[in-house]
């Protein structure tokens, strides 16, 4: 349960700690890929609660198509063209599936755009240090109670921030501390005391510029903006313990680099990664888990906090700093739709062969396969998961149907119907004609799905396999 507390509390924030000696934490290849596919299977998983989570949103707004709720209703589920699976390096990937981008509702693009994030961050540590600069990591934290609301808290720290950087007295204090720009990191949890929202930023100041100095300064300040956007009130005991914290001469090891692991932080993944931190508040991502296992409390939390950050940035740069750090603009989007290069083709998935494994949740185990042994292998899993799913390869439905072998043609339909406002149910629907299954059968959205036509007259079968479509007319 989460029962709430009248009390407030600043909450916690995950420490950063030195880096151990490379070779204390120097790991087999082989048990990094395994804990790499171990992250890589949560994730999938994660993204399917959060799917679930979303078409129970869609439905009760009524929505013809369900997945429009939210985009990652649709990611790395719904296709934009062939399934396609590639490798470079051991690493399988997809290729042909629509990705959601979102940082904050999606585990798997989440993953890939805070990595991206990360390394920018390091390469502004390293800048910084080659221009002389000191890298200070600079914490900020205020009161929050169970019952405030997340869209509220947001509106106020956004205006607690505003205010911290604002007036003469703000311009004054980037004279005295040579501060040249800022990186800053927004990062949600949820506890007993309710919701989290607190900014981990990367200062670049003076390098004889003194940080414990600095935090007093910043500690008044931050003080004054919170209770002026009314995050607290007078006589807040906890505030000036808890609330900034600053950390001088930051570095940006990183030992297990690429590695989604919180045991391992420097000033960059503090920054970036806050998907994989472990603190007393829980991630997101942790609601996602306890809805699987049943809360549904936590479920509700989740999409919540999903329509509260969309439109919002996790990572925000002073104005030039990029530029001045010799990095190029990458959005959200980009990185997470980003595509190794010099990769190697591995396979292309056909349309029902893609349905059936994201359906009976084998998306992660399919690259592991690929990883493993090659298409070799993939194809080997895919007959495997034909006959063991509860489902009829619609081939081999062709093949018995009785004299003859009909032609196969698969069909991509992509105009939704105008009824379409029902669930589709799971595994392969059987219908005699498109009339009778756009009569029968509305779906959620629309999307291709695969019609197989028979050569014989008035013969025509159909696997949706939980595809957001819609029929042809007759």
């Amino acid at each position: 349960g989460f029962g709430g507390r009248a009390a407030g509390a600043l909450g916690t924030f995950a420490k950063s700690s030195s880096p151990p000696p490379l070779k204390a934490t120097k790991a087999s290849g082989e048990k990094s890929s395994e804990r790499r596919r171990e992250l890589r299977f949560e994730r999938f998983e994660l993204l399917s609660e959060g799917r679930r989570l979303f078409l129970h949103e869609g439905r009760r707004a009524d929505l013809a198509y369900w997945h429009t709720v939210h985009r990652t209703a649709g990611c790395n589920w719904l296709r934009h063209g062939d399934v396609q699976v590639h490798q470079k390096e051991g690493r399988a990937h997809y290729s042909g599936l629509i990705h959601c981008g979102s940082v904050w509702a999606c585990p798997v693009c989440s993953a890939k755009i805070q990595e991206q994030r990360r390394q920018e961050i390091a390469t502004a540590v390293d800048w910084a240090y080659a221009e002389g600069l000191q890298p200070v990591l600079v914490t900020l934290t205020f009161p929050h109670r169970s019952w405030h609301q997340i869209d509220d808290l947001l509106e106020q720290q956004r205006d607690a921030l505003t205010r911290l950087r604002s007036g003469k007295a703000w311009q004054k204090l980037k004279g005295r501390y040579g501060f040249q720009g800022l990186v800053r990191s927004l990062e949600i949890t949820h506890g007993q005391n309710g919701w989290h929202p607190h900014t981990h930023e990367l200062w670049f100041i003076r390098k004889d510029a003194d940080a414990a100095a600095l935090a007093g300064e910043v500690r008044q300040r931050w003080r004054a903006s919170c209770q002026r956007a009314g995050l607290l009130a007078e006589g807040d005991a906890g505030f000036d313990e808890h609330a900034v914290d600053v950390k001088a001469w930051c570095s940006a090891s990183d030992y297990l680099a690429k590695q989604d692991d919180s045991r391992h932080w420097g000033v960059d993944r503090e920054v970036a990664k806050g998907a994989a931190k472990s603190g007393k508040g829980m991630h997101p991502f942790g609601l996602l888990r306890r809805s699987m296992d049943g809360c549904d409390r936590s479920g509700r939390l989740f999409t919540a906090y999903a329509f509260a950050m969309k439109g919002k940035r996790q990572v925000f740069w002073s104005h030039g700093l990029k530029a001045r750090v010799g990095l190029d603009e990458v959005d959200d989007q980009e990185a997470a739709e980003a595509v190794p290069d010099e990769i190697e083709f591995l396979g292309q998935l056909e349309p029902q062969d893609w349905a059936l494994v994201r359906d009976l949740g084998q998306r992660a185990q399919l690259l592991d396969t690929a990883e493993k042994g090659g298409w070799a292998a993939v194809e080997a899993l895919l007959s495997d998961l034909w006959a063991t799913g509860g489902r009829t390869h619609p081939a081999a439905v062709a093949r018995n149907r009785g004299s003859g072998t009909p032609e196969v043609r698969w069909l991509t339909v992509d105009a939704p119907s105008a009824s379409a406002v029902a669930a589709l149910p799971h595994g392969p629907v059987m219908l005699a004609a498109p009339a009778a299954a756009a009569e029968r059968l509305p779906v959620a959205a629309p999307l291709g799905f695969c019609l197989r036509l028979s050569d014989q007259a008035g013969d025509a079968t159909r696997s949706l396999c939980c595809e957001c479509v819609s029929l042809p007319p007759d």
